[in-house]
């Protein structure tokens, strides 16, 4: 019966422990993202600043620099620019659910933004909204992670304190 007792409270410990390091790790992959995708975004810019190539070849030069993600986010642009049916709008957030990235709702609407109305205004036009969605992304990137240690600090304790509190109830 002990031995009962004492797996049963291994096995909460863990689960909720895991469940915090998990919601830590969620934090700090949304973070590389958000880098990751203000990095292509500067390359997108130089791209068209300089060969101004049609949209689907840009999003697979892009996929072609990037990992993870972010890279089957600019995949799956590409493969929505080919569709000759395939409409706009929301197009950014399907790429975003099929990718599996994890972006807060403010770089979301930047993303949107800029890619569902993509290729409608002249190069320097094109040029300006990809900056300005690069910068929301940089920006929002700093914002978290000077909160990022301490965020992930808190999702872990509180795993480990839920698992806690489930296991004096239980017990």
């Amino acid at each position: 019966m002990l031995l009962n007792k004492l797996l049963g409270s291994a096995l909460i410990l863990g689960a909720s422990l895991w469940a915090g390091l998990r919601a830590a790790a969620r934090l700090r992959r949304t973070q590389r993202e958000l880098r990751e995708l203000s990095a292509a975004l500067e390359g997108l810019a130089g791209e068209i600043r300089y060969a101004a190539p049609p949209f689907v070849p840009l999003c697979r030069r892009a996929a072609a620099g990037c990992g993870g993600a972010v890279r089957g986010f600019f995949e799956a642009l590409a493969g929505a620019g080919e569709r000759p049916d395939s409409c706009r709008a929301g197009m950014t957030r399907a790429a975003c659910r099929e990718a599996g990235l994890a972006l807060p709702e403010p770089a979301l609407a930047a993303l949107e933004r800029l890619f569902d109305g993509f290729g409608l205004a002249d190069r320097e036009g094109q040029l300006g909204q990809l900056a300005l969605a690069a910068e929301a992304l940089r920006r929002l990137e700093q914002e978290r992670s000077v909160q990022l240690a301490g965020r992930c600090r808190s999702c872990e304790m509180l795993g480990l304190s839920a698992g806690a509190a489930v296991l004096v109830l239980v017990l």
